[in-house]
Formats: C-alpha cells, structure tokens, sequence
C-alpha cells in the first residue's frame, strides 16, 4: 500500500471518530428540549377547558416558540458554518422560553378560573 494511500485512510477513519459540530455545540439537545416543552403545554391544553380569548393568548405563545423552533431545526438541518449551529442553539432556547412562558400563563389562568 502505497504511504499517500494509508495516510488518506488513517485521515478518513480519524474524521468519522471526530463528534460533529452539531453535537459539540449541543443543538441536537436544545432542539429537544424545547420541542419536549411545546408537547407538554399542548398535552395539557387539552385537557382543560378556557374561554377562546384566554386560549388565544396561550396559542400565540405557543405559535412562537413553534415557530422558533422551526428557525433553531433549520438553523441545524443547513448550517453554512459553526455561527449557524450557535444560532440554532440561541433559538432554540427561545422557543424552551415561550413554551415556558405559555405553560405558566396557562396554569395562571387555570387556578383564576378555579376562584
């Protein structure tokens, strides 16, 4: 075997062991939490019941953290580099923040009604 040949292999086999930039930057993790998050404010919409205005308001929270969090999987899905990864993680820690902001002002609204 020629010495240009195993050098080429030895950097092929060494790049395939190396974590993706994805992972170093833990986009993979962000993205799931905050889409954990936005399927639990919607598993407990559902099980209680709002005036449609009060809803709304839930929902536009909800509307941003999902739509956030399509930005943060676009973000991830066709990086042009490491900036885009960082901006995916930014986003998707956004969306965690909606989806958290719905949650608690949906339980706020839940025991205003229970008054």
């Amino acid at each position: 075997m020629k010495l240009g040949t195993l050098m080429a292999f030895i950097a092929i086999l060494a790049l395939g062991l190396l974590p993706s930039t994805a992972n170093a930057y833990g986009c993979p993790t962000a993205i799931a939490e905050a889409q954990t998050a936005i399927d639990k404010v919607i598993k407990d919409m559902k099980t209680m019941k709002m005036s449609k205005g009060e809803l709304g308001l839930v929902h536009a929270l909800l509307d941003d953290a999902k739509m956030t969090l399509a930005g943060a999987k676009h973000n991830h899905a066709k990086p042009q580099g490491s900036f885009d990864h960082a901006r995916a993680i930014g986003k998707a820690k956004a969306a965690l923040g909606y989806a958290q902001a719905a949650d608690i002002y949906h339980w706020k609204l839940m025991g205003k009604m229970k008054k």
